[in-house]
């Protein structure tokens, strides 16, 4: 198994650069990660 260790590492980060690319190649943009903050951040402010 240790062989395809660079194997494995290379299909995750593919994963997550495709990722990437799909959020952000939207023609109106991307706010995915905007929202995500905006939804983290609803739980972290004084009342």
């Amino acid at each position: 198994m240790g062989e395809y260790d660079a194997v494995w590492v290379f299909l995750i980060a593919l994963a997550f650069v495709g990722f990437y690319i799909y959020i952000e190649a939207r023609p109106k943009g991307s706010n995915f990660f905007g929202n995500l903050f905006d939804t983290i951040s609803r739980f972290f402010r004084k009342r």
